[in-house]
C-alpha cells in the first residue's frame, strides 16, 4: 500500500504523487502513461465508460464534454445534465479521482488514505464538495492543503530554501497569492493568501481566441466558429500558439472551419501580451494586497516562486522581476510542484502554521455610538489570517421582547456591508418564550485545519446550545445519504 499520497485536482490538469523509500517525491503516471492527467472528463452515448484525460480532451462530442469542472465546485446550485441524468460538480470531480488512484495504484499500491490540494481561495462549500468528491472515490482525505503551501513545500525540499517567500500560483482556473515565511527546520508559517477564483490560463486563452477570431474575420468575412465543438478546437489552437509564444517572438497557425474554408493567422508576443496586460495588472495588485496584509515590502521578500503552467509566459516572469529586482524560481515542471509538495504534506513531518483565508462573522444590528441609529452589518467574528486552528466567540443581544427562536446568519467575507459578503449558513436556537430583549446570545466559530467552519449558537440566559457544521442549500448539494448511495454506485462505475 502507498503509505503517503498526495494529489493535486486541478483545474484543467490533475496529478498523484507519492514519497519513495528515499524521502522524495515522485509522479505517478496514470494508465495512459500521463504524468499529468487533464481534468477532462467525457460521458460515452453508447457504454457506461466515462473517459478522462487526453482520450476525454481530444475527442467526442463537446455537449458530452466536461472541462474545468473545479471552477463550479463553489456554486451549490451547478448541475451538469448528460442524456437527463444530473451530475454534480462533486460527481464529476470524483471520476477524476478515481481514474487517478485507480490506475495510480497498480504501480504504487493500493491508495486509500491522501491529501488533496485546493486553491487557497476556496470557500467552505467548495472545501465540502472536494471532501465529498474524495470520499465518493473511495479516498480517504486526511487534509486538505493550500496549493501555494504545498508548493512552497516542495521548493523548500528541491531547492533548499528558506525565508520570507512569495507564491505566484497562476493555474489553469486561478490565481492564488501566498506570502509565507521557510524556518530552517522545517516549520512553515503562512502570513497570508490573496487570490481570484476566476482568474487563470483559461481567461488568457479566451483573449488569444478572440485574436484569431478576429483576424480570421478579417480575411475571410465570416465567423471563426458558430458552435461549441468548433469553439473547443479552436480554443486548443489557441492554447497552441500561446504555448509557442512563450518560446518565440512570433507563431502563426492554420485555422478555419468547413463552411468557410481555412486560413493563416499570426500572432507576436508584442500583440499578446498588450491584450492580456488587464489580466496581468490584476495579478500585480493582489500581490501588492498579498505583501501589504503580511505587513512586508517587497526588499522583505528573500524569495518568489513559480506555480502553475500559466508561469511559462515571458510577460509574468518579467512582471514579477520587475517588482521585486530579481528573478523568480522554477522548479522545472510548474504543473507538477503542487501534487509533489502535497505528497510531503501526507508525511506529517513538516510543522505548517496556515491561515484563514476568509473571515468569517454574522448578520446583527449594530447602533452607531455617535448618532443612536441602528445599522444591519456584517460583524467579523474570526478575522482573515487568523492562525489555524482556532475557536473565536462574540456575544451579540436580543433586539425584541418574546423572542423564541434565535437566527443567526453565517458569513464568509471581509466587508462590513452585508451585500458584499456571502450568507453560507444559517442556525436557528429555541429558546423559552416571555423573555425581554437584551438577552445574551454567544456565536462561537470553530475553524480546523481543514479549513472547515464549525457553529456555536450558546443562549447565555439558560445555557442551551446548539452546534452544527456549516450546511447548504442547493441542487448540486450532496446529502450524506447520498454520498454514501455514490461511493457505492462508483465502485462499479467504468473509468477509463
Amino acid at each position: 500500500m502507498a503509505e503517503f499520497v498526495g494529489i493535486d485536482l486541478g483545474t484543467t490538469t490533475s496529478g498523484l504523487a507519492y514519497i519513495r523509500s528515499d524521502g522524495n517525491p515522485e509522479i505517478v503516471p496514470n494508465g495512459d502513461g500521463e504524468r499529468m492527467t487533464p481534468s477532462v472528463v467525457y460521458f460515452d452515448p453508447d457504454e457506461e465508460v466515462k473517459l478522462v484525460g487526453s482520450a476525454a480532451r481530444d475527442g467526442g462530442d463537446p455537449s458530452r464534454t466536461i472541462y474545468q469542472i473545479k471552477r463550479f465546485m463553489d456554486n451549490p446550485d451547478y448541475i451538469v445534465d448528460i442524456d437527463g441524468k444530473m451530475w454534480t460538480p462533486t460527481e464529476i470531480s470524483a471520476i477524476i479521482l478515481s481514474k487517478l488512484s485507480r490506475e495510480c495504484s497498480n504501480i504504487v499500491g493500493d491508495i486509500k488514505d491522501v491529501v488533496v490540494t485546493v486553491p487557497a481561495n476556496f470557500n467552505e462549500f467548495a472545501r465540502k464538495a472536494t471532501i465529498a468528491a474524495g470520499k465518493i472515490a473511495g479516498l480517504n482525505i486526511k487534509r486538505l492543503v493550500n496549493e501555494p503551501t504545498a508548493a512552497a513545500l516542495y521548493y523548500a525540499h528541491a531547492k533548499k530554501i528558506t525565508g520570507n517567500t512569495l507564491v505566484y500560483d497562476l493555474g489553469g482556473g486561478t490565481l492564488d497569492i501566498t506570502v509565507l515565511d521557510i524556518g530552517k527546520y522545517g516549520d512553515f508559517e503562512i502570513f497570508t493568501s490573496e487570490g481570484a477564483r476566476h482568474l487563470g490560463g483559461a481567461n488568457f486563452d479566451e483573449i488569444i481566441l478572440d485574436m484569431i477570431a478576429g483576424q480570421y474575420k478579417d480575411q475571410r468575412g465570416a465567423d471563426l466558429y458558430d458552435s461549441d465543438a468548433q469553439k473547443r478546437r479552436m480554443l486548443q489552437e489557441g492554447e497552441h500558439l500561446k504555448k509557442m509564444l512563450s518560446k518565440l517572438r512570433k507563431a502563426s497557425e492554420t485555422v478555419g472551419n468547413d463552411t468557410e474554408g481555412i486560413s493563416r493567422v499570426e500572432l507576436t508576443r508584442d500583440n499578446f501580451e498588450d491584450a492580456v496586460d488587464r489580466l496581468l495588472l490584476r495579478t500585480e495588485m493582489l500581490v501588492e494586497q498579498a505583501l501589504l496584509s503580511s505587513n512586508l515590502t517587497i526588499d522583505e521578500v528573500d524569495h518568489v516562486v513559480l506555480v502553475g503552467g500559466s508561469t511559462r509566459m515571458p510577460a509574468v516572469r518579467e512582471l514579477l522581476e520587475r517588482l521585486f529586482k530579481k528573478p523568480a524560481l522554477s522548479c522545472g515542471n510548474v504543473d507538477e510542484c503542487v501534487a509533489l509538495g502535497a505528497a510531503l504534506f501526507s508525511k506529517q513531518s513538516l510543522t505548517v502554521h496556515e491561515v484563514c483565508n476568509h473571515g468569517y462573522g454574522t448578520l446583527a444590528l449594530v447602533e452607531n455610538a455617535e448618532t443612536g441609529e441602528e445599522l444591519f452589518l456584517n460583524t467579523i467574528v474570526i478575522n482573515k489570517n487568523t492562525p489555524i486552528p482556532c475557536s473565536e466567540s462574540q456575544t451579540y443581544v436580543t433586539s425584541e421582547d418574546n423572542e423564541q427562536l434565535i437566527e443567526v446568519e453565517i458569513t464568509q467575507g471581509e466587508d462590513s456591508d452585508p451585500k458584499y459578503v456571502d450568507v453560507i449558513g444559517k442556525i436557528g436556537l429555541e429558546v423559552p418564550a416571555g423573555r425581554p430583549a437584551g438577552c445574551e446570545i454567544t456565536v462561537t466559530y470553530a475553524y480546523d485545519e481543514n479549513q472547515r467552519v464549525k457553529v456555536i449558537v450558546t443562549d447565555e440566559t439558560t445555557g442551551k446550545s446548539k452546534q452544527v457544521a456549516i450546511s447548504y442549500n442547493g441542487q448540486g448539494v450532496l446529502s450524506d445519504e447520498e454520498i454514501e448511495r455514490k461511493t457505492a454506485y462508483f465502485r462499479n462505475l467504468q473509468i477509463e
